[in-house]
């Protein structure tokens, strides 16, 4: 992350391995940015074989595997379109 002036300018997840090295250290806080600046933060945790995954929208809760992170959420699609970031 880049300080640029009063803005701090944050680079995208990569890819999934990225975020299971950032989420296995414990809970940590990720958002994806959709329209017009709206983010929708997640606090994710990766074991080793599970996401844990809280929405702060809503406070829902789900363990997903790599295979059901990308066909029940949209974190995958959003990491390949440089729209998912660490907080």
């Amino acid at each position: 992350m880049e300080n640029c002036g009063d803005y701090e300018v944050r680079q995208p997840i990569r890819s999934v391995d990225e975020l299971k090295k950032l989420a296995s250290n414990g809970r940590e806080t990720f958002f994806i940015l959709l329209n017009f600046g709206v983010m929708s933060v997640k606090n994710i945790e990766w074991n080793g074989e599970l996401f844990s995954i809280t929405n702060e929208i809503d406070d829902s809760y789900e363990e997903l595997t790599d295979a059901q992170l990308a066909t029940e959420t949209n974190i995958v699609k959003a990491i390949e379109k440089s729209a998912f970031f660490k907080y």
